[in-house]
């Protein structure tokens, strides 16, 4: 569950990815994750794909931006990765990365001993 807290006067408006991260559920930042080092346009489409609820938690902290693709009836609005969306994804990735390369030397010091 995820819950928007207000922030303190004086705080800055943007989050920084530390604070973002706090907002995001697993799947949504495992969904990050997986789109890091991703090309650009790969992310943008695939971030137009995501439920409602989880796109309303991506504009909420401000990882994603709309905008407006014309003014016609058939233009519609697209979801667009801010930098901070980009920074979160690398923190992210490096945090998997940490946990992937524990779990493996955990396995390797078993083996060893066993």
């Amino acid at each position: 569950m995820v819950t928007m807290v207000r922030k303190p006067p004086g705080c800055p408006d943007q989050l920084s990815a530390a604070e973002a991260v706090q907002f995001l559920t697993p799947d949504l930042l495992e969904f990050l994750t997986d789109l890091y080092g991703a090309p650009a346009s790969i992310a943008q489409g695939a971030v137009q794909l995501l439920p409602f609820g989880s796109r309303a938690v991506l504009l909420a902290t401000g990882l994603v931006t709309i905008r407006s693709d014309g003014a016609g009836p058939e233009q519609g609005e697209i979801l667009q990765f801010s930098d901070l969306a980009f920074e979160v994804m690398a923190t992210a990735a490096d945090d998997e990365i940490d946990e992937v390369a524990a779990q493996a030397a955990a396995i390797v010091a078993a083996r060893l001993r066993g």
